[in-house]
Order: structure tokens, then sequence, then C-alpha cells
């Protein structure tokens, strides 16, 4: 008996609680006890309910730019690098998934990527810092035209004139016979023995895709590329294009999406082998591709 009063009791107080809910809800006891706060909160509900609204409506209509340049790629970047000898450079930390999608648009616009490359786990490792200051004034004197001493300059001349086998620009080319023509390979070979290189070098360069990724890593292949003929594009993350790789002698895309942040770049390439260094943020789309 004792049990079936107090579930009797418990379903009233259930049943009261609910009542007195739907009264403060929408009745006039609401308005009584909240008064101006109850025409706030509806206010606020309503603005809130507005926003979310638009939140999906812009959701909606990036699924669908999105959607249009992944399946109009073939054609908005058709012709764009015909027969453009083009390496991609992955720094330390560069996302898989912005590689793949930057590789896959190249042949859409006719480039012909020559190498994929990029530094070795052993860059960044504190471990062997010693190593790799021993290893810079070892290969140093290989170098052409290069006046650098600090070891990670040095070394960022080494990886690019071993992945390209170039020569700065406006090198004496008497400099770059002397060295000999397998300077490159060689210094390659020391460089991916040392865990500080990986993939396949190139034998030409006419463009620079550098896929950003730790902050210190790009900026100094950056730097490093920039004084080379062959035009660089830094692409990556908002967060992950610095003030450092955002520089006038180069090429910068920051994007969020890559289905259509791998089109602007590859289309950003096509433009700075017109001599432009354009930087585009998050969401521009370059007018050579003739979308807004």
């Amino acid at each position: 008996m004792s049990d079936a009063r107090t579930r009797l009791v418990s379903a009233a107080a259930g049943i009261a609680v609910l009542a007195t809910g739907v009264v403060l809800g929408s009745g006039p006891l609401r308005a009584a006890l909240l008064g101006e706060t109850g025409d706030r909160l509806d206010a606020l509900e309503a603005d809130v309910a507005a926003q979310e609204e638009r939140a999906d409506d812009a959701e909606a209509r990036a699924d669908t730019a999105a959607a249009y340049v992944d399946a109009t790629a073939p054609t908005l970047l058709i012709d764009l690098l015909p027969g453009t000898a083009v390496v991609v450079v992955a720094a330390p930390g560069a996302p898989d998934a912005v590689i793949e999608a930057v590789e896959a648009r190249l042949p859409l616009a006719g480039a012909e990527e020559t190498g994929t490359v990029a530094l070795g786990d052993a860059w960044n490792d504190d471990a062997t810092s010693q190593f790799r200051t021993a290893l810079a004034e070892q290969v140093a004197p290989s170098l052409v035209g290069v006046d650098a001493v600090e070891p990670s300059a040095v070394l960022a001349h080494a990886f690019v004139q071993g992945a390209t086998g170039a020569a700065p620009t406006g090198a004496d080319r008497a400099d770059v016979g002397d060295a000999g023509t397998d300077r490159g390979a060689v210094l390659w070979d020391l460089l991916a023995q040392a865990d500080l290189a990986e993939g396949e070098a190139a034998t030409r360069a006419d463009a620079i895709l550098l896929i950003a990724g730790g902050k210190d890593a790009t900026a100094a292949l950056a730097d490093a590329f920039a004084a080379y003929d062959a035009p660089v594009t830094v692409v990556g993350a908002p967060a992950a294009i610095s003030a450092q790789s955002r520089r006038d002698d180069v090429a910068t895309v920051a994007s969020s999406d890559w289905t259509m942040g791998s089109v602007t770049a590859v289309a950003a390439v096509s433009e700075t082998l017109a001599g432009d260094r354009p930087h585009y943020r998050d969401g521009e789309v370059p007018a050579v591709l003739g979308v807004s």
C-alpha cells in the first residue's frame, strides 16, 4: 500500500510540474512572473533560430559551390599549365589530404609533376642538431651561389639544389659547370641518407608548389626556394600561412576546403609563371578561373 501511495504521489507531482511548465511557457502566468525577461527570452530564441537558419543556408551554398568547382575543375583548369614542370614540396607536418588534392588537380591543367619531395624526419630532430651542423659545413662548398652560413639555411639550399638541380637566380653559369652536372644528385643522396630529405628529385622545375606544415620549416623552405628561378606558391590551412611565408616574392593560397583550394592553388601557379605573386585568402577565387 505504501509503494502504491508513493507512486501515486510521484505521478501527481509530475503532472503538477508539467502543468506548471505549460502555464509558464505559454499562459498569462508566464508574463506575470517573467515580465520583460520573458520577452527578451522570446527574442533571443528567435535570434538563435534565425542564425541557425542562416548558417544552414551558408553551408548549403558552400556545398553547392564546392560541388560545382569539383565538377567543372577539368574545364576551369584546362591549359593553365601546359607542359609545365611542377615540383610538389611537402614541409614537415604538411597534411596528406592537401598534397593529394593538389596533385590530383595538376594533370587537369596540363602540368607535368616532375617530382614530389619532402623534408625528412631528422630535419627537426633535436637529437641530431650537431650532426646537421657538421653536415651543413660538409655540403656548403658544393652549393652554387649560396652565401648562407647558418646550418638550417645551408641545408635548405642543399635541399633545393638537390631536389631541382637548380642554382640561385643570377648564379654564374661557370660556377654551375665547375660544380659538375651530377651535383644535385650527390646533394640529394647525402640528404636522403641523413634522413633529411625523401622522395623523388626532379630533373627540372618550372614552378614549385610548397605545401605548408610546421611554420619554421615552411618559412625556411620558402626563403630558400624564392632565391631560384622557379616561382613558388605556398599553400596550406589559414593557420599555416604565417607572416614569414606570406612574402612579396612568393604566392600563397590559404584554404580550409581543398576541393576548392586545390583549384585555386593550381590557378595561382599559372599566375606566378606570368610574373604575379598573388595572396589568396580562404574562399577567394582567382579571376583567371572565370568564376566568382
